[in-house]
């Protein structure tokens, strides 16, 4: 095996890490395994390549960027950076925690078609480590099996995996970023078979962009291939870009179509239209996964798979059945979660806005609605008023009926504290009694006063 001796001067850098053997090798760098000269400890040390240094200068910004990526995240299923370094003046390395496993790469090849039950399990240790860096404004944008170590030291799948490079990502934050905020990564940013169509245009890759590229990931673990495959990279652009994917039973899989949709939506060609988070994804996995555990024993029938929320304007108020539950986020989204099965009434509220009203059917499957709210020009009306401008539509694996109301809502309005279980605590909402508008005996006096006046002048 090829030692440290391979790269230009000594196999100690900076006196502290001592180079061991080369382990990987990357087109843009190579990976050893190092000790530390006075902890002992054993660490991963990736080094760019010498002969690109002078060849690309974005190779060392990118590198760089790797570096301040990966430093920001901590979290548990991604391998944790601790220092960074030149060699020389000139050639840049990243200090890392080593890893002992193999890859997801090695996993499928050994596997090839995995239970739903593993692929549930594996995916929602990698989304953890994903969300973490997505809740940082960072985009991987390479997902690939090769990108996804799964320790052998671990006694589980959760701890286990640990998602590599994070030297493509994409900072999306100014703080992170620093002085390369207005540096351009140009070239092809990614591995063909996982990137999402966006990658393939100049369009900026985000969130969902990753979110794609582990759908290619599930739907690999599911089947045994990815969904799009060619002789050339111009042919595996163009499926991405225009072809569906195969249904499992095009190719010979059978499992519920719910795990399919589930898959599906992360597909989507159009960024909108797919989950709309990590968190998402894996909420309509298990959903799909495990429909006999998707209700509580405690207090009866208690849904938590989420209900999803997507109000335009964002950071609109939310109310089910007349009790307030919270506020979209600056994307639009909101996520209820511990709501009963059965019809409930939808209220969306925004200042300057007509309120958006409707019912829902829940059946305790992951479900979206989309709350459309149409400019009142600054005024509020009574959300009786707003029926009529009722815009919506729900995104679900079957039909539901979704329909508009007109029930007085006074007679809905109760005011008492409900209690709903989030899954991790329970929260404390206080029901919202009707605005009542009306003027006081003293207003009245006045203006009938002022009337009379007026009249007078005017005699």
């Amino acid at each position: 095996m090829p030692t440290a001796h391979t790269i230009p001067g000594e196999p100690v850098l900076e006196g502290k890490y001592h180079l061991e053997c080369r382990i990987g090798q990357g087109g843009m760098g190579v990976v050893y395994k190092a000790r530390h000269a006075f902890l002992k400890t054993q660490l991963a040390i990736k080094i760019i390549l010498p002969d690109l240094v002078g060849n690309d200068p974005q190779l060392v910004t990118r590198f760089r960027q790797e570096a301040l990526a990966a430093a920001a995240i901590r979290h548990q299923n991604v391998v944790g950076v601790t220092d960074y370094g030149v060699i020389q003046g000139a050639i840049p390395f990243l200090v890392m925690e080593y890893v002992d496993g193999d890859s997801l790469h090695d996993l499928l090849a050994r596997e090839k078609v995995m239970s739903p039950e593993k692929a549930l399990e594996l995916m929602s240790a990698i989304c953890s480590g994903v969300g973490a860096a997505h809740h940082q404004g960072i985009v991987h944008r390479d997902l690939k099996p090769l990108n996804i170590m799964i320790c052998r030291d671990k006694p589980n799948l959760s701890q286990a995996v640990k998602i590599l490079d994070f030297g493509l990502a994409k900072i999306k934050s100014g703080e992170l970023l620093g002085s390369f905020i207005q540096a351009q990564t140009t070239g092809l940013m990614g591995s063909p078979y996982y990137m999402a169509p966006e990658q393939w245009a100049d369009d900026d890759p985000d969130s969902r962009s990753d979110i794609y590229s582990l759908g290619i990931m599930l739907f690999q673990m599911l089947t045994g291939d990815v969904p799009f495959k060619g002789s050339s990279i111009p042919a595996i652009m163009k499926k991405h870009i225009s072809d569906p994917p195969p249904t499992f039973a095009d190719i010979g899989i059978h499992l519920p179509i719910e795990v399919e949709q589930a898959v599906r939506h992360t597909l989507q060609k159009e960024k909108d239209k797919r989950t709309a988070s990590v968190e998402h994804m894996i909420a309509e996995l298990r959903a799909a996964v495990e429909p006999a555990g998707i209700y509580s024993t405690s207090g009866g029938a208690l849904p938590v798979a989420p209900l999803n929320i997507r109000t335009n304007p964002p950071q609109s108020r939310v109310f089910v059945d007349n009790i307030a539950v919270g506020q979209s986020r600056d994307d639009g989204w909101i996520t209820l979660n511990g709501i009963q099965t059965g019809n409930h009434y939808l209220r969306v509220s925004h200042d300057g806005f007509e309120d958006w009203i409707g019912d829902v059917n829940f059946d305790g499957r992951p479900q979206q609605v989309h709350a459309e709210l149409r400019s009142g020009e600054g005024k509020i009306p009574k959300p009786a008023a707003a029926t009529g401008a009722l815009n919506a539509s729900l995104q679900h694996n079957t039909p539901h009926n979704f329909s508009s109301t007109r029930e007085n809502e006074s007679d809905m309005l109760k005011t008492s504290v409900q209690q709903w279980d989030t899954g991790n605590q329970s929260v404390a909402v206080q029901s919202m009694p009707p605005k009542k508008r009306f003027f006081s005996p003293l207003v009245i006096a006045g203006i009938t006063l002022l009337g009379l006046f007026l009249l007078g002048g005017v005699a």
